[in-house]
């Protein structure tokens, strides 16, 4: 897995972390992601066509309402969105949030039965520590099916070496160790933006 970033691109995100260009909104809900990752998650969701988006890390519920927004392009059914916290979110019909932590084997047999056995893309946007990323990967890929997006969000916080993360790493950490066991996970090809958040982290399953 190539994992080597420019300088160029490195210093262009921070400028982007600095003017706060990931703070942004979706129909009045707040929505961290840099306008050019909303743009690449939209066109991979649309080369994969999942009738089941699951997105693990719902915040204040402002991506799973950008992506149900795109439900006529897409073909897409429903959106399955987890979070630990209990906040107000914005309610839709095509949106299921779920309360809970992704790891626990209740919650994980929910969204399984949820997903049905439908084609399901998978966006990991919760806990950014590495052994929780991987032990993500490892309950919910299953459910990722042949020409399904697998998107591993915030592998800035290791490219950047945020402190936080140093020693236990990040999504991108937990990457290197789940790649090497599924080589059935590559890289989505003309998807990952030069200003990303997001490094190595669009994958699509051959």
């Amino acid at each position: 897995m190539k994992q080597k970033v420019s300088w160029g691109r490195k210093l262009e995100l921070k400028f982007a972390l600095k003017r706060k260009e990931d703070f942004q909104e979706f129909a009045g809900i707040s929505l961290r992601k840099l306008p050019g990752d909303c743009l690449a998650i939209m066109k991979l969701l649309h080369r994969c066509r999942p009738r089941v988006v699951v997105e693990l890390g719902s915040a204040l519920g402002g991506s799973s309402l950008m992506i149900a927004s795109w439900a006529e392009h897409l073909g897409l059914e429903e959106i399955v969105s987890v979070d630990i916290q209990d906040v107000p979110r914005p309610s839709h019909p095509l949106i299921k949030f779920i309360v809970g932590d992704s790891s626990s084997p209740d919650i994980v047999q929910k969204v399984h039965d949820l997903v049905a056995g439908r084609p399901c893309s998978l966006i990991l946007d919760s806990n950014h520590l590495a052994t929780h990323v991987l032990q993500e990967l490892e309950l919910y890929h299953d459910l990722v099916g042949k020409g399904q997006a697998l998107i591993v969000e915030d592998t800035l916080v290791d490219v950047l070496n945020f402190k936080k993360f140093r020693g236990a790493g990040g999504p991108l950490r937990a990457l290197k160790e789940f790649l090497p066991r599924h080589p059935d996970f590559v890289g989505a090809e003309g998807i990952e933006p030069y200003v990303t958040t997001n490094f190595f982290g669009y994958l699509i399953r051959k």
